[in-house]
């Protein structure tokens, strides 16, 4: 009960209503009522309910509550000691508009006048309609934001500061990359720690410990073995938010781990395909290079130094300085670039002066960056192999001959047999004897003529002294 010995004002007055001016000036609705009707109403009351104080006043209160809402508001109301209840929360009436949601505070008031023998009631009636949208608002962004952290594909897990026992919050993509559910994290039966790789515990422990001290935004990566045994690799991104306004206390830290299980099997795979070319490289009997268009050399493997007598250091290195007609690098240029690949068999000069054969075959590089030519080649010395391929040709050509003169020699063979014959029978018959000599001379013309050719063809033969008054035959190659 509301003790009203004292009045309102310094003058006695009638009015059964105590602290009517106090009650005036509130924000909140105010509303007496007596025997279910209302005997005063302030001016946030008619506020809310878009009506004056006439319309209002005389009127049962639960003509201003919303029709589903009276049977409730009415059962509230003839409760037996009505200002011990907890306040309750319902929609009011209003003409113009949607009614207003408030919640209802009611006391008993001890009135005057000519209701001082009936019992008064005090509602006071506060408007919650904004506070009820912002929260059923709230509602809906938090369902939408759940939404969308549990369709997201990583992994999102919150710590309180300084406990990483502590998990506020999980989204559903735990179940997918652990295997175990949302419930066994939040209940603390599972904890993230449990489905790291045992050889990456410590490290992974050390890393969380760090924040929010040492680390406000970090990152690492480790393995995990989920439920099923599986192993996969995650990138673990650590970020601390903090108060707002709070001088840098920390309210959360929130963790998200990505699953990066394809993109570290590609990266192992193209490590080994390192490994594996730069064996080739380092292994490799032909010279493997890359120039730029100029020539000059950028990588070169232990063959092509070898080869070209070069040491560790490359600077001032050219590779024209290898060829014997730099004519011919212009070509493997012009093919690089109308067909971007080239083939060429050209002679190259060693640092010791010799000439070898050299088999070029070049690519392109599709490495610069600047939109200059360059490119990358294999050399392949081919001397020994066009020695051994001479050598057969005059293997054959050698058999051809033996072929093409056997039957000449033949023929000189036996003309001299019957020319011997005739001298030792003491037989002076000049014709036979004439004609055996013809048949000799054929024959002799038979051989010399593809000798000569042969020779003309593939050997120069030089008239050398040979240093004791005499001379020798130096022959040469003309190929």
């Amino acid at each position: 009960m509301l003790d009203c010995d004292n009045q309102d004002d310094l003058f006695p007055s009638a009015n059964p209503i105590p602290w009517r001016h106090v009650l005036s000036l509130l924000s909140e609705g105010v509303a007496v009522l007596v025997r279910g009707r209302v005997i005063y109403a302030n001016n946030a009351l008619c506020e809310m309910t878009s009506r004056n104080r006439g319309e209002i006043l005389g009127c049962t209160f639960l003509s201003m509550v919303a029709e589903n809402d009276r049977a409730f508001v009415s059962d509230y109301l003839r409760q037996v000691d009505v200002a011990s209840a907890a306040p309750i929360t319902f929609r009011l009436e209003r003409g113009t508009s949607a009614g207003r949601q408030v919640r209802l505070t009611v006391a008993g008031l001890q009135l005057r006048g000519q209701y001082t023998d009936d019992p008064g009631i005090c509602c006071s009636l506060t408007d919650v309609t904004d506070f009820q949208d912002r929260i059923v608002a709230l509602e809906r962004d938090n369902r939408r934001m759940r939404s969308h952290l549990d369709d997201t594909e990583s992994v999102l897990i919150s710590f309180a500061p300084y406990d990483c026992n502590d998990i506020l919050l999980v989204n559903r993509h735990v179940e997918a990359l652990l295997g175990c559910s949302i419930k066994d994290i939040m209940n603390g039966r599972r904890h993230l720690f449990d489905f790291v790789h045992p050889d990456h515990l410590p490290q992974v422990m050390e890393f969380y410990n760090k924040f929010p001290d040492i680390h406000e935004t970090e990152e690492i990566e480790y393995p995990i073995v989920n439920n099923s045994h599986q192993t996969r690799w995650v990138r673990d991104m650590g970020n601390t938010l903090f108060v707002e306004h709070g001088h840098g206390m920390p309210r959360r830290i929130d963790h998200t781990l990505v699953d990066i299980t394809d993109q570290k099997n590609r990266e192992l795979e193209l490590k080994e395909e390192r490994r594996k070319l730069s064996s080739i490289l380092k292994n490799s009997t032909d010279m493997i290079y890359r120039v730029d268009r100029a020539g000059n050399f950028l990588e070169l493997n232990p063959a092509g130094m070898k080869l070209l007598g070069f040491g560790e250091d490359l600077k001032g290195r050219n590779i024209l300085d290898a060829y014997i007609d730099q004519r011919q690098r212009e070509r493997l240029l012009n093919q690089l670039e109308e067909k971007g690949h080239a083939q060429q068999l050209t002679k190259w000069k060693m640092a010791n002066d010799a000439i070898i054969d050299v088999v070029i075959n070049a690519v392109r590089d599709g490495q610069s960056q600047t939109g200059d030519l360059s490119y990358q080649g294999i050399v392949h010395n081919v001397t020994h192999t066009l020695e051994l391929q001479k050598l057969e040709t005059i293997k054959k050509m050698a058999g051809g001959l033996s072929d093409k003169i056997n039957t000449p020699l033949m023929t000189l063979l036996m003309n001299i047999q019957m020319i011997r014959e005739s001298v030792q029978d003491g037989m002076q018959d000049t014709a036979d004897i004439l004609e055996c000599l013809d048949e000799m001379e054929k024959a002799y013309h038979k051989i010399v003529g593809p000798m000569a050719a042969v020779r003309e063809t593939y050997w120069h033969i030089e008239e050398v002294p040979d240093g004791c008054g005499g001379t020798i035959y130096e022959i040469h190659d003309k190929r």
